[in-house]
């Protein structure tokens, strides 16, 4: 039964943020905050609870890296893949890993191929998308449910902005081998914005620098210009979502969420007010809040 959370206040929302910008309303940090917030943010969590292991794998010819956490109890326990927004890094989830970890939680990060600056994973940003990316995922998903550590029943999707945009269109085609999905703020946008930016499939440019990172022709892919719809993709999952989604996010508007919520069959979608892109110090306990709800409710 699909269970839509604040179906109301998602439309307001929708409407209220068409035109926020980065640096309005969303209240992005200045600077000298992110560099705190990267600073802190590099620092893997610590806890008697749980130990900490280097992971690779290789997906379509990159070497991937990633992290791992896992509970020292004995047996096998859920796990979570958390897949990074655009020009992120594992790193993006330290603060909700300590959480989840000490829980029982097998918590797994990893760098995308190509998929930020800040990436320990080999490959090119000039031949990334989301459909590179969905390849990344799915590899990442076999080699979890590969160790003997992990309860198979119960693997679950994490993941923000661009990795939720990618989580979302991967649960699909991996619905018999996940437990649930969930986004943060999911970059649902990104075939609106490739046609908003180039209407025409044959204006890409090669490469260009779209918020530091260099993108490639690939990255708009040419599906978007033969009508692709996302929300007929990712409709196809039926398992259980959550979706998590700031009001003021003026990168990606909360409207995208809401369309998503009435897509799927079985989906709760819960607005964060005053929330920007990005899970924040003043948003951080909600977004673990509906997290952890969400996953003891789902697990076998």
């Amino acid at each position: 039964m699909k269970r839509l959370f604040w179906a109301a206040a998602a439309l307001f929302a929708a409407a209220f943020v068409c035109s926020a910008q980065p640096g309005g309303n969303a209240a992005e940090p200045t600077p000298q905050q992110l560099e705190e917030i990267f600073r802190r943010m590099s620092v893997p969590p610590e806890d008697p609870a749980f130990r900490r292991e280097e992971i690779s794998l290789t997906s379509a010819g990159n070497r991937l890296y990633g992290e791992a956490f896992f509970p020292v109890a004995p047996g096998r326990h859920p796990a979570v893949i958390m897949s990074h927004g655009y020009n992120g890094s594992h790193t993006t989830f330290y603060s909700i890993i300590r959480e989840l970890a000490k829980e029982g939680y097998i918590c797994v990060c990893y760098d995308f191929a190509g998929g930020g600056t800040r990436s320990r994973s080999e490959g090119d940003s000039r031949q990334m998308s989301i459909f590179t990316e969905r390849q990344n995922l799915e590899d990442v998903i076999a080699l979890v449910r590969s160790w003997s550590a992990v309860d198979t029943d119960n693997v679950f999707l994490l993941g923000e902005s661009q990795g939720g945009c990618v989580s979302a269109i991967t649960a699909p085609y991996v619905a018999d081998r996940i437990r649930a999905a969930v986004l943060y703020f999911p970059a649902l946008c990104i075939p609106d914005d490739a046609l908003e930016r180039y209407p025409k499939y044959a204006d890409v440019p090669a490469w260009h620098n779209f918020m530091g990172l260099d993108i490639g022709r690939p990255y708009y892919d040419a599906r978007f210009y033969d009508g692709w719809d996302i929300y007929a993709e990712i409709a196809q999952y039926g398992g259980p979502v959550l979706i998590v989604h700031g009001t003021n996010d003026g990168l990606v508007k909360p409207e995208y969420s809401a369309r998503a919520a009435n897509a799927y069959r079985d989906c709760e979608l819960h607005l964060i007010f005053g929330g920007g892109h990005g899970v924040r110090p003043d948003t951080q306990d909600q977004y673990i809040a509906y997290t952890r709800d969400f996953l003891a409710r789902h697990r076998k």
